[in-house]
């Protein structure tokens, strides 16, 4: 993180990225974009509130909400943020009021423009994909794989992180393929399978359809599902 004087305002950079301006008014502007945020993203999810009065999320690809600390509960802050209305998006040019914490310019959500083929595409291939795994795992076909893991636990710097570009990119892969293949179950089981349990086969499979679901949106976006970038 750096500031440095530029006239009467004072500009804010995370890793060589601008993220805004303190302005003479009191108040701060942003001066990104999702584009622009999402290379730095962590840095900002992680200590942007150590360095500045405000609390960023991501909630869709390329796409943040912040607010200003002063705007936010005492517990539970990320449910502040699932709501649309309390928090806004952020754009270039977003203002807030540094007095009392509010934003002066919000904008509406960002609609996304759904491709209607693309759509039918990744339905038909998850809803499949998802039938096989689930005939897999009631028929206990992960037990081996859950007593090999218990036996043998991988370590967690090794485990997929779901979340992230790499990850996902192999799930968007194994959904677009029909994939239930062993290395694929094996990593799942890593991910889902804890040092103080052993699941059924079952319980693993309801914890990736909770890996799905938490990802739909990054998912969707690899089918093509939505039109342009968001």
């Amino acid at each position: 993180w750096r500031m440095f004087q530029d006239g009467d305002e004072y500009v804010v950079t995370a890793h060589d990225v601008q993220v805004g301006r303190f302005l003479p008014d009191n108040t701060f502007m942003f001066t990104l974009t999702g584009n622009m945020a999402h290379p730095v993203a962590n840095t900002l999810s992680g200590t942007l509130h150590r360095n500045l009065p405000f609390h960023w999320v991501r909630y869709a690809f390329k796409a943040y909400r912040v607010d200003h600390i002063l705007r936010l509960p005492d517990r539970r802050v990320w449910e502040h943020f699932q709501k649309p209305t309390n928090a806004p998006a952020v754009y270039d040019g977003l203002k807030f009021d540094l007095t009392t914490g509010r934003c002066l310019n919000p904008r509406p959500d960002h609609k996304r423009e759904v491709d209607p083929e693309r759509r039918k595409d990744w339905l038909a291939a998850s809803r499949a994909w998802k039938r096989k795994l689930k005939v897999i795992a009631r028929i206990g076909g992960l037990d081996g794989l859950i007593a090999a893991e218990k036996a043998n636990p991988t370590y967690w710097t090794d485990r997929p992180w779901w979340h992230k570009d790499q990850w996902l990119d192999i799930l968007y892969k194994a959904i677009k393929d029909g994939d239930c293949g062993v290395d694929l179950l094996r990593m799942f089981v890593a991910t889902e399978t804890q040092t103080w349990e052993t699941p059924t086969s079952m319980q693993v499979y309801e914890r990736i359809m909770r890996v799905i679901n938490n990802n739909s949106v990054e998912l969707r976006r690899r089918f093509g599902v939505f039109k342009g970038d968001f």
